[in-house]
């Protein structure tokens, strides 16, 4: 009777294991496709038997093994982070270079044709007031091309910066998530694969928005900093980021009201800016406080399209302010309203057209060599074409060649983060295929484990019957007192 009895509690203990072992296999298929989840496998462990010390033998469920790769992990969060940086710089880039138009008909480029034009006809009737009309016309459509490209690029420059905000909220947002599965870690979750999963989903959107280092704790929870150390989570607490606008490193600044770059500071009020490497933070960062100003300036630069706009102007209003409408008469003033020197930042902004200049009041007489030009001032416009003038803001370039090399380069960049952009795609797809296949549920797998532990367990239980039947059988051949 006492071997009967020990080979049922030990046939119970098998039952009891293979039910475990197929309950590990059902979730592995039910949570497949459940982002951030590792596969897990089932231990049985045999149970020591030595009847004279009362035991039984048997099987029974051992810990189960978590199948996550912590060197796998890391490598799908490195090329998220690539792939976010890339991303969101060729998207900023993108608009930064709709904003700089470089068709001939379009934006600054059509302008400058457009007033040459008007100068070349001009010079061919410079006593005419019609042609002289239309300079000045011209000129306005030309100051009003350089405010609105102006405008289109400081509004790109407000969108890059309402995102780097709200970049940070979901950093902030992910953080805190994990702050609190970390809590449901420590509340007694250590094996629980869903809040792992969850937690590892986390990890890799975050990745995607900023470059992190994740130290793995033994109880499953996880510590998360930036690459530079500023701590983002430290067990159940969060660190939040933020940023602010400062202005870009200049000793003296050109302009204290010029546009400011975006700073991210730690959760202490340290800028940690510089630790800021990668992922889609990187990316906008970079783009506003590098393109961008490039293009329109800051407290360290002009900008491009500024210098463009301050030598357009100079250049024009030395010619003109040095004519004369007549014998004797000298001009009143240029065609622009002066630059001021004091703001170089924002010449192509404010450049605007003189409001007192009239067709009438147009000086087509020009000076050279202490002789009166009658077209001198129109002929030496329309020089201004293809001729740098000396010691120009644009060096040997002519108007148009600068603004072609401005936006060409917006161009280059661009082209370069779109090949990023796919390089880190395929990446990071390529980590996450090596990552499935270390960490992956494969449905053929389990298939045929439930299979197999489904056999077991049916033949398990009919030795359980077995041994049932012959201890119930045993016990009706005992005499009744």
């Amino acid at each position: 009777m006492g071997s009967l009895n020990t080979a049922l509690t030990g046939a119970a203990s098998a039952l009891d294991a293979f039910q475990y072992a197929l309950n590990v296999s059902q979730n592995n298929i039910d949570n497949a496709s459940t982002p951030g989840y590792a596969k897990q496998t089932a231990s049985l462990e045999a149970d020591p038997f030595n009847p004279a010390l009362g035991l039984t033998g048997g099987v029974s469920q051992g810990p189960t093994v978590d199948s996550r790769d912590p060197m796998a992990e890391a490598d799908v969060w490195q090329q998220s982070s690539a792939q976010g940086a890339a991303t969101a710089q060729s998207d900023a880039l993108t608009d930064l270079q709709n904003a700089l138009p470089t068709s001939d008909g379009d934006g600054i480029p059509g302008a400058l044709t457009n007033f040459f034009t008007a100068v070349s006809a001009w010079s061919a009737s410079p006593s005419d007031s019609s042609t002289a009309q239309s300079v000045i016309d011209a000129a306005g459509s030309l100051a009003q091309s350089f405010n609105t490209t102006a405008a289109a690029v400081g509004s790109v420059a407000q969108s890059v910066s309402q995102s780097i905000g709200d970049t940070v909220s979901q950093i902030n947002g992910l953080t805190g998530q994990l702050a609190s599965l970390n809590a449901s870690v420590e509340n007694g979750g250590q094996q629980d694969a869903g809040v792992s999963a969850q937690i590892y989903s986390s990890l890799e959107t975050l990745s995607g928005l900023v470059n992190i280092q994740v130290l793995p704790q033994t109880n499953g929870a996880v510590e998360v900093t930036l690459a530079g150390g500023a701590p983002l989570v430290i067990g159940t607490q969060q660190f939040q980021i933020s940023s602010s606008p400062v202005a870009a490193a200049a000793s003296p600044p050109i302009d204290t009201s010029a546009p400011a770059h975006a700073a991210i500071y730690a959760a202490d009020g340290t800028d940690v800016t510089g630790q800021i490497a990668s992922g889609t933070l990187a990316g906008q960062l970079q783009v506003l406080n590098v393109a961008i100003p490039a293009v329109i300036g800051d407290s360290a630069q002009p900008g491009a399209l500024n210098e463009l706009a301050t030598q357009v102007a100079a250049d024009v209003n030395g010619i003109v302010g040095a004519g004369y409408v007549s014998a004797g008469v000298p001009a009143t003033g240029g065609l622009f309203v002066p630059t001021d020197p004091n703001h170089p930042d924002s010449a192509a902004a404010n450049l605007a057209l003189n409001a007192g200049m009239t067709a009438s009041g147009l000086p087509a007489i020009g000076i050279e060599n202490g002789s009166s030009v009658p077209n001198g001032v129109p002929l030496a416009l329309g020089a201004l074409a293809s001729t740098p003038t000396a010691n120009s803001l644009l060096g040997d370039n002519s108007y148009t060649a600068y603004y072609g090399n401005t936006a060409a380069e917006v161009g280059s960049q661009l082209n370069q983060q779109q090949s990023n952009q796919s390089l880190a795609t395929q990446s990071l797809a390529q980590a996450q295929s090596m990552r499935q296949t270390d960490e992956g549920v494969d449905l053929n797998t389990e298939a045929v484990n439930v299979m197999q532990l489904q056999e077991s367990y049916q033949a398990v239980a009919k030795v359980v019957n077995t041994l049932e039947t012959l201890t119930q059988a045993l016990i009706n051949m005992m005499p009744t007192s």
